[in-house]
């Protein structure tokens, strides 16, 4: 069945006007965007199930944005490279880290919801990133349909042949597992820049049985990982042979590196910056979205008494500490940051003692979602607990302190927390906690020339950077793809 004159001639008209369009979407307000953006990601979702390709591509290529560049970045020549990223929150900022490096190279983004769009027209709702080669029939006869129905969108999507490779931020987002099959066989390379995986022992165990059993091999061309930690669960896993993964770092970690060495000598203000986590943090419990509409499902894949894995004493206790120690000392700011995740924001107030932020005191502050990394830069002390963002504050030269109490001297429990070491400092009670954070966050200590040789072994360890030039690798890794150095297609696209 052809697609209808009307939708086609509305794609037509935008893909001529762009300036029209870009226009109309500047002139409508915030909330009529996402209205606008659910339509379109209906359109899209209707025309994929109706098999249009072209109507999909077209709507698709309406959705591609600009990509960050930086002023050193840009270039008068005309690029010889021409990449598609896949954003996605804080990967964007390695890929921007990255892609910036590449010489000669221009970037488009393109939303990752668009892929998303598509995919609902064949995915059942079984099917999602941690549920793949253990889906039914039905999701894998779904599977097939999406890949061939992909290879005719792409064509259309880049009728030109422009993209040289499409780059994405995780090797098992459920969307883009067959895009990088589809891709493949065209002749186009996919790479994952993986995002932090940076595994406790007993989270390694947990991730290889789901790598492994649920999510299957990756198909698509080069993984790109931040530490030797995940490269060897996922070679251990099957999801890659030794040949197609890579060491690269953690490419967003180079601006704090940076940052220190830019600021050697500066004394910071008094100020805490207090890394908000949740109860079941690092828990080995696996919560899939869901779709519009449909019941949330909870996955337990380790151990038989889910209800006693959790922090919850140690992440209330933690988070009432800090208003504890803003109200006892009023010329410490002490800034809580939390990811803004809708479940974060529902429990925030229990976990702080108060029925309303307006209870809290005047030098406390919370921050919804957003880069850490200013917050990150004005503080004197960081703490928090099982979080990326303790492993910036080290490359930053910033003192860390963890509370370890409670649930976390449960061995059942702490498997599955972070362990730095002697890179951090550990408190034993909420008493030492409250004490060591206000003691360093008066201390004001200057940030420092060179990292010590412990927080240098763990960066390297578990993000694979305490150099400051992780961007480079994986911009060199990425070239080595588009200049053919690494073979054809995955061996992996048959995996059905």
């Amino acid at each position: 069945m052809a697609p209808s004159i009307q939708m086609k001639r509305i794609a037509q008209e935008s893909l001529r006007s762009p300036r029209r369009w870009r226009g109309l979407r500047r002139g409508i307000s915030f909330r009529g965007r996402k209205s606008v953006r659910r339509v379109a990601e209906r359109l899209l979702t209707a025309a994929a199930a109706r098999d249009y390709a072209q109507v999909a591509a077209w709507l698709a290529r309406l959705t591609v944005k600009p990509f960050p560049q930086n002023e050193t970045s840009a270039s008068k020549d005309a690029p010889r490279w021409h990449i598609l990223l896949l954003p996605r929150s804080r990967f964007t900022e390695d890929a921007i880290s990255t892609l910036n490096l590449i010489d000669n190279a221009s970037v488009s983004m393109l939303p990752r919801k668009t892929i998303k769009a598509i995919a609902g027209a064949f995915l059942p709702s079984e099917v999602d990133d941690n549920n793949y080669v253990s889906a039914t029939e039905e999701g894998k006869e779904g599977m097939m349909r999406y890949r061939d129905f992909l290879k005719r969108f792409w064509r259309h999507f880049d009728r030109q042949g422009r993209f040289h490779a499409v780059v994405t931020g995780n090797y098992g987002y459920s969307a883009e597992r067959e895009l990088a099959a589809a891709l493949e066989e065209i002749g186009v390379p996919f790479l994952a820049l993986h995002k932090e995986n940076s595994w406790s022992a007993g989270t390694q165990a947990f991730w290889e049985k789901i790598y492994r059993d649920r999510r299957g091999p990756f198909f698509g061309r080069r993984v790109l990982v931040y530490s030797p930690i995940e490269r060897d669960l996922q070679i251990r896993a099957g999801v890659v042979d030794e040949a197609r993964i890579e060491v690269v770092g953690m490419p967003r970690l180079d601006e704090v590196h940076h940052w220190r060495e830019a600021n050697i000598g500066n004394v910071p203000n008094p100020a805490v910056l207090f890394v908000s986590f949740h109860p079941d943090v690092s828990m080995p419990v696996l919560r899939p979205s869901g779709r519009r509409g449909e019941e949330k499902r909870q996955y337990v894949l380790v151990d038989e008494r889910p209800e006693g894995l959790n922090l919850a004493k140690l992440c209330r206790s933690a988070h009432r500490s800090m208003v504890e120690l803003a109200k006892n000392c009023p010329d410490i700011t002490v800034l809580i940051k939390s990811k803004g995740r809708e479940r974060d924001r529902d429990i925030l107030n229990e976990l702080l003692g108060v029925r309303h932020m307006g209870e809290v005191p005047r030098n406390l502050r919370v921050i919804m979602g957003g880069s850490p990394l200013p917050l990150l830069f004005q503080a004197s002390v960081v703490c928090g607990l099982h979080s990326t963002l303790l492993l910036e504050a080290l490359a930053a030269g910033r003192p860390v302190v963890v509370p370890w109490f409670d649930e976390v001297l449960d061995p059942a429990i702490s498997r599955f927390v972070f362990d730095l070491g002697s890179a951090v400092t550990r408190a034993a009670s909420p008493d030492e906690f409250k004490g060591k954070v206000r003691e360093l966050a008066l201390a004001r200590r200057s940030v420092p020339e060179t990292l010590p040789p412990e927080t240098r072994r763990v960066l390297r360890e578990w993000v694979g950077n305490e150099d400051g030039r992780a961007g480079e690798r994986a911009a060199a890794a990425i070239r080595r793809v588009l200049e053919g150095g690494l073979g054809g297609a995955s061996k992996s696209v048959d995996a059905h």
